[in-house]
């Protein structure tokens, strides 16, 4: 008797918990729609992105459960950010502070980020359905409710 409701205790936490719904809803890394690189998109994004933002280069790739993003923008001068990062829930270093995220379904991640100087941010990032697009949208709030910026951006092969 305690043992079953020991092992109904652990399939509960596993599925229910945050560990459990990031590894369940993470694509394999072939199958991973953010993998690739992406192109801001300056007349699509709101508000419309600025000369140095829209030169926003990324690549995302992946090695196992882990992330890893490189960008550049290249106006006016380049500025390239490289790094690993585990959409685990738990918040992880970053060159410019930590970042959190969490996979909500295979094409839905939202994520916190927490920057050195201290400012959070709340986003989600989206891929399209037919994967040739993906919304960046940053909050003012933790419930995701106030919506502060779109930056949409494409896929580039």
């Amino acid at each position: 008797m305690k043992s079953s409701l020991f092992i109904i205790l652990a399939w509960m936490m596993l599925t229910h918990g945050t560990f459990g719904q990031a590894v369940r809803s993470m694509p394999a890394p072939d199958k991973d729609p953010f993998v690739g690189k992406w192109q801001a998109n300056r007349d699509k994004s709101q508000p419309k992105l600025d000369a140095r933002g829209a030169s926003y280069i990324g690549v995302i790739t992946r090695e196992g459960n882990d992330l890893v993003f490189s960008s550049r923008i290249d106006n006016p001068n380049g500025i390239e950010n490289h790094y690993k990062i585990r959409c685990d829930g738990q918040f992880h270093p970053v060159p410019f502070g930590s970042l959190s995220c969490e996979y909500k379904a295979s094409s839905l991640v939202e994520g916190e980020t927490k920057a050195l100087d201290g400012k959070h941010g709340y986003w989600t990032r989206e891929v399209s359905p037919d994967g040739r697009e993906m919304t960046v949208s940053g909050y003012k709030d933790k419930g995701r409710k106030k919506l502060q910026s779109v930056k949409v951006m494409d896929r580039v092969n």
